[in-house]
C-alpha cells in the first residue's frame, strides 16, 4: 500500500468512526455544512458549487466507506463530491445533534461538547486607553508571540481587541491545556484543529431542555468559546484539511478516542463540577 493510500484509508476511518461515535444511527439523515474557507462572505450569484457556503445531506447507511468517494446531496438533490471540495477550499462541518430534516426540530442530543482556540485572545475594554495598554503589553511580551492584534468599537461603546498568536505559542498551549485538563477530559472524544481542539463527551438519553445550560457551563469550565451554546452547532468534522492559509493546509483529526460508553448528562455534570 502505497503512502497516499494509507493516509487515505486513516483519513476515510477517522470520518467514519468520528460519526459513530457521536451515535448517529444508520436509519437517520446527516447534515453538513460546507464553508469556503478563504472566500469573500458575499456569497457568489452563479451556481451553488460556487457559492461560499452550502447545506447537504446523506443518510447514514447511504454513506460510502472510502472518502474519496462520498458525495452528498444539496436541497435540489444535486450530487456534491466532499472530498473534491475540500480540496477546493471548503470547509467540512456536522450538525452534532440529531435532526432529521435540515430546517426541522430537534430530536436528540448527540453530545455535548466545546471549542478551544488557543490561537486567538479576545478581551473587552471600557475605554481605548485601556485596550491601547494591552495592545502594547501584548507586542512587547515575546512570550505571546503576537503576529496580529486589532481594536475595534463596538455599538455599545466597548472596545475589543482581538490578537492572533503564531504557530509556535499555539503548539505550547495545545500542550498546556491538555496538561491543565487532563482529568477532566479524561473520557472525552478529543479532536485537533490547527488552532486549539473540539472536545466531545458523547450523551446518551439526554433531554434538549438541558442542552444550552451544560454547553453554557462547559464555556466557563474550560474558557472556550461561549458561542458553542445552540442545538444547531456544526463543528468541523475530522478527515478534511483547514484550508484559510491555502500554502499550509491542516488535516483535522481526532487525537484521542475517549471511553466507549456514553455519558448521561448527570453524570457529566457531577464529573466535571458543572454549576448551572
Amino acid at each position: 500500500m502505497s503512502l497516499h493510500a494509507a493516509r487515505m484509508r486513516l483519513r476515510s476511518r477517522q470520518f467514519r468512526q468520528y460519526i459513530k461515535k457521536l451515535g448517529c444511527k444508520r436509519n437517520q439523515t446527516l447534515h453538513f455544512t460546507l464553508v469556503h474557507d478563504t472566500m469573500s462572505r458575499k456569497p457568489a450569484p452563479t451556481s451553488q458549487s460556487k457559492a461560499r457556503a452550502m447545506t447537504l445531506h446523506k443518510p447514514m447507511m447511504r454513506l460510502e466507506r472510502r472518502l474519496s468517494q462520498v458525495t452528498l446531496y444539496t436541497r435540489a438533490k444535486r450530487r456534491v463530491p466532499l472530498l473534491q471540495m475540500n480540496k477546493e477550499g471548503y470547509a467540512v462541518f456536522m450538525t452534532v445533534n440529531y435532526r432529521e430534516r435540515d430546517r426541522g426540530d430537534f430530536q436528540g442530543v448527540r453530545a455535548h461538547f466545546i471549542d478551544v482556540d488557543l490561537n486567538k485572545l479576545v478581551e473587552t475594554y471600557r475605554t481605548g486607553e485601556e485596550a491601547e495598554r494591552r495592545m502594547q503589553e501584548l507586542q512587547a511580551d515575546p512570550a505571546e508571540q503576537i503576529e496580529s492584534v486589532t481594536v475595534t468599537r463596538t455599538s455599545q461603546e466597548r472596545y475589543v481587541l482581538v490578537a492572533l498568536r503564531g504557530k509556535r505559542r499555539v503548539r505550547q498551549l495545545k500542550r498546556r491545556f491538555l496538561a491543565k485538563h487532563r482529568e477532566r477530559i479524561r473520557g472525552a472524544m478529543i479532536v485537533e484543529t490547527k488552532n486549539g481542539f473540539h472536545v466531545y463527551w458523547a450523551i446518551r438519553g439526554g433531554k434538549l431542555g438541558r442542552f444550552v445550560a451544560i454547553q453554557r457551563a462547559l464555556a466557563r469550565k474550560f474558557n472556550s468559546d461561549p458561542k458553542i451554546t445552540d442545538l444547531a452547532r456544526v463543528m468541523r468534522v475530522p478527515g478534511f484539511h483547514h484550508r484559510k492559509n491555502p500554502a499550509s493546509p491542516y488535516l483535522v483529526r481526532v487525537k484521542r478516542w475517549g471511553r466507549k460508553r456514553p455519558y448521561t448528562q448527570a453524570e457529566l455534570i457531577r464529573k466535571l463540577s458543572l454549576t448551572l
